[in-house]
């Protein structure tokens, strides 16, 4: 279970792991669908087993 009082988005989720917020950049950068960019965020998130860590970090860009 993901820590409560760690913020996902700024640390990491243990050693040699990317920090959410990067994971979402990635997915910004490397996919222009917004449905596309959630699918591979969240699929990035499953392999490395940090779905609950990054279930609620929003992926679609700020407008």
């Amino acid at each position: 279970m993901a820590n409560p009082d760690r913020d996902p988005r700024t640390h990491p989720g243990g050693d040699g792991e990317e920090p959410i917020e990067e994971l979402v950049e990635e997915s910004r950068e490397e996919n222009p669908d917004e449905t596309t960019r959630r699918e591979a965020y969240e699929l990035e998130l499953m392999e490395e087993g940090r779905s609950e860590e990054g279930a609620q970090v929003e992926v679609d860009e700020e407008e």
